[in-house]
């Protein structure tokens, strides 16, 4: 088996947090953290808007966790059986806040706690606490600052390469299902992506904001998917009886789309109208020229 060697930006970004976290703790407060070294490895994330909510979620989790361990060591004493009971507590608090996702560090928190090498909890809950802090504001100061996220070339690339290939080889796609199944992958994670940027507009490092190209790449995404909605539905009723004539207009309405699709992604424009398609149809076929339709119009949209 090949093994492929590729180290990203955000594997370099995390182990940049990771040590500012630990110099931090270790020259500012004297303290090797680890706790602070494995907050920033988790709220090392893909945007800078989720990098911000794990800041939220680790913080508050963590503080609401030792309080609960806390409030139970003081009243039953520590021992394994009280720690199961603390992290229980946590846990149903959290629910009952409707906060599930800081279970987890809250958990941590309490578990982590009981590490201290003294019965001194209170003054080790408080400084775990603060290099908890250092280490996902490390985290997320390294994601701002240290080439901050932008999906959009990257994305922009991959759109072409996808719409490219359901433009060469429509025809053979609407035959094989697996391989429709496997293009519909690829675009979710164009759509997941395109998420990601939307994320990120409150950010001015990497925010594309309402631009124009950030709008263009939103509208390309949606017509590829427009694209293989329509070939998912042909590939549906590929089986419905068609005479030679309905074949070969739907072909020549898809052929001629997709031509001004090309020059849409290539940003070149085409000044003809579009390519009429009165053929009456079935039912079947209308739920067809209804993709179709829905395609066309989003190509106007875009001339």
């Amino acid at each position: 088996m090949k093994l492929k060697f590729r180290i990203g930006l955000r594997t370099i970004k995390t182990g940049i947090a990771v040590a500012l976290a630990l110099s931090i703790s270790w020259y500012v407060f004297g303290i090797y953290s680890g706790m602070g070294a494995v907050a920033a490895i988790v709220a090392m994330q893909p945007t800078i808007h989720r990098s911000f909510k794990i800041v939220f979620n680790r913080i508050f989790g963590t503080v609401l966790g030792l309080m609960c361990g806390l409030a139970i060591v003081a009243t039953l004493g520590a021992n394994p059986l009280t720690i199961g009971l603390a992290v229980v507590v946590s846990l149903v608090l959290n629910s009952m806040i409707g906060r599930t996702d800081m279970s987890t560090f809250a958990a941590f928190a309490i578990v982590l706690m009981f590490e201290s090498p003294t019965a001194d909890y209170v003054h080790y809950a408080l400084s775990r606490s603060l290099l908890t802090v250092v280490g996902v504001l490390s985290a997320v100061l390294v994601n701002y600052i240290v080439f901050p996220p932008h999906y959009e070339d990257r994305l922009l690339l991959l759109v072409k390469k996808t719409t490219q290939q359901l433009m060469e080889d429509w025809r053979s796609l609407v035959q094989d299902d697996g391989r429709l199944l496997a293009v519909r992958k690829q675009i979710l994670k164009h759509e997941e992506m395109m998420l990601m940027l939307q994320e990120d507009q409150k950010y001015p490092l990497v925010a594309s904001g309402q631009s124009e190209a950030f709008i263009r790449l939103k509208e390309l995404v949606d017509l590829e998917d427009k694209l293989l909605v329509l070939l998912e539905s042909i590939a549906s009723h590929r089986d419905i009886p068609m005479t030679e004539e309905q074949e070969k207009t739907l072909g020549q309405e898809i052929d001629f789309l997709l031509s001004h699709h090309y020059d849409v992604i290539f940003s070149h424009e085409r000044k003809q109208a579009m390519f009429s398609f009165d053929q009456e149809l079935s039912e079947a076929k209308d739920i067809i020229h209804g993709h179709l339709l829905d395609y066309r119009e989003q190509l106007e949209k875009m001339k």
